[in-house]
């Protein structure tokens, strides 16, 4: 398949498959500002960071104010707990999005269809395997970083910088590529271990192997999700920009509290189904990717 017949069809299944809108905005959030859009793993390390922002955020009110508004120790700590509550079942809903995703496009290119509830069920039956081999990846990525930086910085304090500079170099050139591979890696694995059930040490030896002789094939995958990425978001932004603009100029006619709660009632719909939009083809480009090689 060429890079716009991905993109296509991509486009396809995020426009016309609605019911996998609500899971779509699960990986959209999670793959917002990062290029992971396969297995998402540096949007599970966005919401990883969150947590410690929040965690931090409460004990310098606390250290600073000691009971902010007003509220005793144990309303705050209740109000930590289910913050923290909430964070891990948005991590888990990323996961269990992830593999309805990936049941549904495949359900979807055979004709069938999947309901939230089916898309339910089949996340949740498969959220585990996929957060194991998110796990498997980021320790790779985090070995493989400290494994090309240890010379560097070995270098750079006996030479100097001009010592860092000449083993920085060629480090980067490796780390470009390897790191590139265990993406691809990850994302073709997660498509394995939901399509075949299989276990994560298991996806990723079966993906490996299906990478030997494709890499350019998941080059072309990548430039596809950026592509129809930037498609779903420049279409959003010709929507949204006119209608915002519009709010703001009632805003010395209506006050501003009466614009603020009607944006918030056009907007947020509008702003829910491009972000679940842009999920879903993300995981979708994916999915077409793999499927697609497995049946030629």
């Amino acid at each position: 398949m060429t890079i716009s017949e991905i993109i296509r069809q991509g486009l396809h299944y995020a426009r016309t498959c609605k019911s996998h809108w609500l899971f779509g905005f699960f990986v959209g959030i999670a793959s917002g500002g990062s290029s992971s859009g396969g297995g998402g793993g540096d949007g599970a390390g966005g919401v990883t960071v969150g947590i410690g922002g929040v965690s931090t955020g409460i004990g310098s009110v606390t250290t600073g104010i000691g009971r902010p508004f007003g509220l005793s120790v144990t309303a705050i700590t209740l109000i930590v707990v289910v913050i923290i509550l909430a964070l891990v079942a948005a991590i888990v809903m990323r996961y269990v999005s992830e593999g309805a995703l990936i049941e549904g496009v495949v359900r979807a290119r055979q004709g069938g269809t999947m309901t939230t509830r089916e898309g339910f069920r089949a996340g949740w039956a498969h959220w585990g395997v996929l957060v194991r081999i998110e796990l498997l990846y980021f320790a790779a990525t985090i070995g493989s970083l400290a494994l090309l930086a240890a010379p560097c910085v070995i270098a750079l304090k006996a030479l100097g910088p001009l010592g860092g500079v000449a083993l920085g170099i060629p480090a980067l050139l490796i780390a470009v590529p390897w790191l590139v591979t265990l993406y691809l890696v990850q994302a073709f694995a997660s498509r394995i271990a939901v399509l075949e059930n299989r276990h994560a040490l298991d996806a990723i030896g079966k993906s490996r192997l299906f990478l030997h002789g494709r890499l350019m094939h998941g080059l072309k995958l990548i430039v596809a999700m950026f592509v129809g990425t930037l498609v779903i978001v420049i279409l959003g932004l010709v929507a949204i920009v006119p209608v915002a603009l519009l709010l703001a100029a009632l805003i010395p006619l209506l006050r501003l509290f009466p614009v603020i709660v009607l944006g918030c009632l056009v907007l947020l719909p509008a702003i829910y189904v491009l972000t679940a939009m842009v999920g879903t083809l993300r995981s979708s480009i994916w999915t077409i990717g793999y499927v697609t090689e497995v049946e030629s």
